[in-house]
């Protein structure tokens, strides 16, 4: 019985999130100029940076030239990492904002898999549109991969799960500071400019570069563009899916804990729904 109305309560949650996903159909045209804004300014810079058709210092660090490809992974893997903390962190805070969450988590299910299953439709929306943007840049940038498809997802889905549980934490963050828009914005850009979504670790300072190392999304994006566009891995690709798959169980484990620790604190003092 437990679990029939947990997944009753996830069907629901999903349906929720698809179908305000598709009630704003202007998403689809946003999915397409989206890497075309973004990525287009680095386009054009590293043209005046390239000597002759290769990035001599950019190659140093990363193994091979292919700088848009680099960018255009590492756009695809950040996109990932907010859909985890803004799709799970934000839509707690949206729950507050209409007085609603303390009456939805009344229910008898389990509170991550509230959290959880409304995220879910997200991550699949966000994959869709890692498809679209790849097709886009192949016809921008000439972005090209070289098939390993079934390897790339093999890394790609425990690093989502891992995701999964950092945005958990990040609830457990906005329950404590009643804040969403603050913690979200610092939690996801250092992460994301950390782990090497936009330029190889190895050129920040040792310091930077030592935190960079303990962020299992640095490997995800590391192994990601040595399994698609060939570019040389940090670690050998064997030792980086050990510590993507590592750190989903770590994040998971680590996130629900403290989320569980937080939401029976917030439940003691009566705030739970406050903002």
């Amino acid at each position: 019985m437990y679990f029939r109305r947990n997944l009753i309560a996830a069907k629901a949650r999903f349906l929720v999130s698809m179908k305000l996903y598709f009630r704003y159909p202007l998403k689809m045209l946003q999915v397409i100029v989206d890497p075309l804004i973004w990525l287009t300014p680095f386009y054009f810079m590293s043209k005046t940076f390239a000597s002759g058709s290769s990035l001599q210092g950019f190659q140093q660090y990363s193994g091979s030239s292919d700088y848009m490809g680099f960018l255009i992974i590492g756009y695809m893997i950040t996109g990932y990492v907010n859909t985890a903390f803004w799709s799970m962190g934000f839509s707690l805070k949206e729950e507050m904002w209409q007085g609603v969450l303390e009456s939805n988590w009344s229910a008898p299910v389990n509170r991550i898999n509230l959290l959880i299953s409304k995220s879910l439709f997200s991550f699949i929306a966000c994959t869709v549109e890692n498809i679209i943007t790849g097709i886009v840049c192949y016809f921008a940038f000439g972005f090209t991969i070289n098939g390993r498809i079934l390897t790339f997802l093999a890394y790609l889905l425990p690093g989502v799960v891992g995701m999964l549980g950092l945005g958990i934490m990040i609830c457990a963050l906005v329950l404590l500071a009643k804040e969403a828009n603050a913690v979200i914005d610092i939690s996801s850009s250092l992460i994301s400019g950390l782990s090497g979504g936009f330029f190889p670790i190895k050129a920040m300072p040792r310091l930077f570069l030592m935190l960079a190392l303990a962020l299992p999304v640095t490997y995800l994006n590391d192994a990601s563009r040595a399994i698609l566009i060939g570019q040389t891995s940090i670690l050998s690709l064997t030792l980086e899916f050990i510590i993507i798959l590592a750190s989903m169980f770590g994040f998971m484990v680590a996130g629900s804990f403290v989320f569980n620790l937080v939401e029976r604190r917030s439940r003691a003092m009566g705030n739970l729904s406050g903002h």
